[in-house]
């Protein structure tokens, strides 16, 4: 019997994470910030690349840290969906405030992703790529990203909010009928 060394299973399931969160998350923009369809889609895209890639340099890079008996499970469980025999007694508790800090961290991050990407497009919340707006142009690049990463608009925030709330529970449900899957297999 040969194992897998490239974890399939986990790639295909991240692929459909980010396709969920995309969907979701490009429809609510385009209907709470007002941006088309196009617009609203390509933010969601990239936002959500940059918010994937941030989390799994953060998984690989924190990973170094963990205890050698924790690191095996992690892995085991991550890439491999099974956790080893001795299982830590607080299992629950680590995965829950897990979620947790994913969920904040991943909706700082889009945030101001988001906030830099209307930065460099010469955008603000709301304004279709025809407006013309005069007091953007008018700073230089530098000020912009500057102004992006200090100022955060409130209703961006909330629409963010909302919209990585949406998406995170949906993954969760799909989770949630993957566990119900693996359960009634194994």
């Amino acid at each position: 019997m040969t194992a897998s060394v490239l974890p399939i299973p986990t790639i295909l399931f991240q692929l459909l994470f980010l396709l969920v969160a995309i969907a979701l998350e490009a429809a609510v923009f385009h209907k709470r910030l007002n941006l088309t369809r196009k617009i609203s889609i390509d933010y969601a895209v990239s936002i959500n690349l940059l918010c994937v890639i941030a989390g799994w340099l953060a998984f690989f890079l924190l990973l170094r840290f963990v205890p050698q008996p924790l690191k095996t499970q992690i892995i085991s469980f991550v890439f491999f969906d099974h956790l080893l025999a001795p299982q830590p007694g607080n299992l629950n508790l680590i995965i829950v405030s897990t979620g947790i800090v994913i969920f904040f961290c991943a909706f700082l991050i889009k945030l101001k992703g988001l906030e830099v990407l209307e930065a460099l497009l010469h955008r603000s919340p709301g304004q279709s790529s025809s407006d013309s707006p005069d007091e953007g142009r008018s700073l230089s690049l530098s000020a912009r990203l500057n102004r992006a990463i200090a100022h955060t608009d409130v209703n961006e925030a909330t629409v963010v909010l909302l919209a990585n709330a949406l998406s995170h529970s949906a993954i969760l449900l799909l989770l949630f009928f993957r566990f119900i899957q693996v359960n009634a297999l194994g």
